[in-house]
């Protein structure tokens, strides 16, 4: 065998090996979860007893509970995170979602294209503004903690601004929630920035500068160059800020822990998860709950990039 032949073995096996490793990763680690979960969300199990089949009670007993869950939001809201805690983290999530992705999304571009200025400076605040992307949520939660205190950082410029008030962020079922999406807003924003930055300058100069030539201003060539332009960009950071703001637990373990805090003001769909889980001892129960995040993701998914068309750009 000459030795090219030898070499160009040795490059195929390098390739096979390559390839393999994220493949068998991303098989056991998702596609073999996934269908473990659908599976196991069929059965009763506490890992002490064998599984039970049980069918689809699982999934019958958890709308049940939802359905509870709207009963108690009319009758009695102050008891919803008592008596529904799976309700209440749903609801949360959902107001959570809401809250995040439309201002992480127009903060990233904000970033992105003050970023994409060619003035003096312009790289050190692109390196400023990402800090936080390289930062670990839990670390960033410990910081906000000591921030977001009844004398803390935060209240010093919001008592300025109203009059002396000062809100109990982490105390305060009215705050807590809004205090989380802010620090989940500023840690994202300077990723999802990134993002947008790599796209303003992959944008073609010669249709701005047709644009200029024909008299349009900064504003319209904006409005209508940049933001076209920047739809697929647009759906990617919506579709991926969606699925991370739905799967929130990190930040609320931190900041409000594994009971959502004062209210429940703070529990998600993700603790509710992990406490039927792991508390409980009712996998069967959690994996039926994770189907349902999964089914809300994909919907949202669907209805963002098929219905609303917001990819194509035209």
């Amino acid at each position: 065998m000459s030795f090219f032949e030898e070499s160009r073995r040795i490059e195929a096996l390098v390739f096979i090996l390559f390839t393999l490793y994220p493949l068998t990763l991303n098989f056991f680690f998702g596609y073999f979860s996934m269908m473990f979960a659908f599976t196991l969300s069929l059965f009763e199990w506490d890992i002490l007893t064998p599984m039970r089949f049980v069918g689809l009670r699982n999934f019958y007993e958890m709308f049940l509970e939802i359905a509870k869950g709207f009963h108690e939001l009319i009758t009695s809201p102050t008891l919803v995170y008592l008596r529904e805690p799976f309700f209440n983290g749903l609801k949360n999530i959902l107001i959570y979602t809401a809250m995040v992705v439309p201002v992480q999304t127009l903060l990233a571009l904000v970033l992105a294209v003050i970023g994409n200025q060619k003035i003096r400076g312009s790289h050190f605040f692109r390196v400023a503004y990402f800090l936080p992307a390289t930062t670990c949520p839990v670390i960033v939660s410990l910081i906000f903690i000591w921030l977001f205190m009844k004398d803390g950082f935060i209240n010093y410029f919001v008592s300025a601004l109203t009059a002396g008030f000062k809100p109990d962020w982490l105390n305060d079922p009215n705050f807590l929630l809004p205090a989380i999406a802010i620090v989940a807003i500023w840690g994202t924003s300077a990723h999802f920035s990134v993002t947008f930055l790599a796209g303003l300058q992959a944008l073609p100069r010669e249709v701005y500068e047709a644009a200029r030539i024909d008299g349009a201003n900064a504003f319209n060539r904006f409005v209508h160059i940049t933001m076209p332009l920047l739809k697929p960009l647009i759906t990617y950071v919506v579709v991926l800020g969606t699925i991370g703001a739905l799967q929130m637990f990190d930040l609320a373990w931190v900041m409000a822990g594994s009971g959502g805090g004062p209210g429940g003001a703070g529990y998600t769909i993700a603790l509710d998860i992990y406490n039927t889980a792991f508390i409980q001892l009712r996998y069967g129960y959690a994996a039926a709950k994770a189907v349902l995040l999964f089914a809300i993701i994909f919907t949202l998914n669907y209805y963002v990039q098929k219905k609303l068309e917001f990819a194509r750009v035209v």
